[in-house]
């Protein structure tokens, strides 16, 4: 698909699952992002136009019991994802995050990337047109 002259109109709209436990993590470990899925909408046409999902290998937490009942995730599913600064690289490079605006229900995934990238060093993928999509709604 040629998104080139639609840019205009996209949105990316992401959301993140990250380690997680039921009372504070164990010691030495530390929330990261496991899953990442992004699903395109063309706001012209009200449609989506697609959606991906990148599995992302926890390097400083596990995948808790009580994570996999939250999320569905499973260690062993996660430990065959991409090192975050590599899940970060393809964001930026398939999937345009830099320069399309992009929203999250909320401030948590947006702050979970910006903690991870500033701990790991990775590039932050996306661009400054955030939209917390739970304002927005309530606004609505």
């Amino acid at each position: 698909m040629d998104m080139g002259e639609q840019g205009d109109h996209l949105l990316n709209v992401v959301d993140v699952e990250a380690t997680c436990w039921e009372g504070q993590p164990p010691p030495g470990q530390v929330s990261e992002s496991i899953e990442i899925g992004l699903t395109v909408v063309d706001l012209r046409a009200g449609e989506r136009l697609a959606k991906h999902r990148l599995l992302v290998r926890p390097a400083r937490s596990k995948v808790s019991p009580f994570c996999t009942e939250l999320t569905g995730l499973t260690q062993t599913e996660v430990d065959g994802g991409l090192p975050f600064a590599e899940a970060c690289r393809v964001l930026a490079a398939e999937h345009r995050t830099g320069r399309l605006p992009w929203a999250s229900w909320g401030d948590y995934d947006r702050n979970q990337f910006i903690r991870q990238c500033r701990a790991t060093g990775a590039e932050y993928p996306f661009g400054q047109r955030h939209t917390n999509a739970k304002i927005a709604f309530t606004a609505a």
